[in-house]
């Protein structure tokens, strides 16, 4: 019975380690995120980080292309409401792209957005947090 037991736990712990592993590697550090659809999946997702001592002690954006679509994905973003940055990652589906931004106190807005090649860019709402 005991070994049995054991048996069903290592299973768990493999499956659930596993099922981790897949996971994107932003999601336990992100301060916050935002994520776009289409056709109602996700299409693809950022993850803004606070600056922790990592990065140059720098926040950066962790950039995500969920879909495999043949439609790159780009995070847009404002910083102490200067002028609209845009960065991509043009990685293809599942790939993930960093963005480091800058140190010390700011204000942050920003959303993602898929680059459909047909004009139509679908996006994220914007969401706004602070480094």
């Amino acid at each position: 019975m005991r070994s049995r037991l054991l048996a069903v736990l290592t299973t768990l712990v493999l499956a659930v380690g596993g099922t981790l592993a897949l996971a994107p590697p932003a999601l336990a550090a992100a301060s916050s995120n935002a994520i776009v659809k289409t056709n109602n999946t996700r299409a693809g997702e950022v993850w803004f980080n606070r600056s922790d001592g990592s990065h140059a002690n720098k926040a950066w954006f962790d950039l995500y292309d969920a879909k495999c679509d043949a439609h790159s994905v780009y995070v847009e973003y404002q910083i102490n409401n200067n002028g609209t940055v845009q960065k991509e990652n043009e990685g293809g589906c599942g790939s993930t792209k960093g963005f480091n931004l800058q140190t010390g106190y700011f204000v942050i807005v920003y959303r993602v957005c898929v680059n459909d090649t047909f004009g139509n860019h679908p996006c994220s709402n914007w969401v706004s947090d602070r480094n």
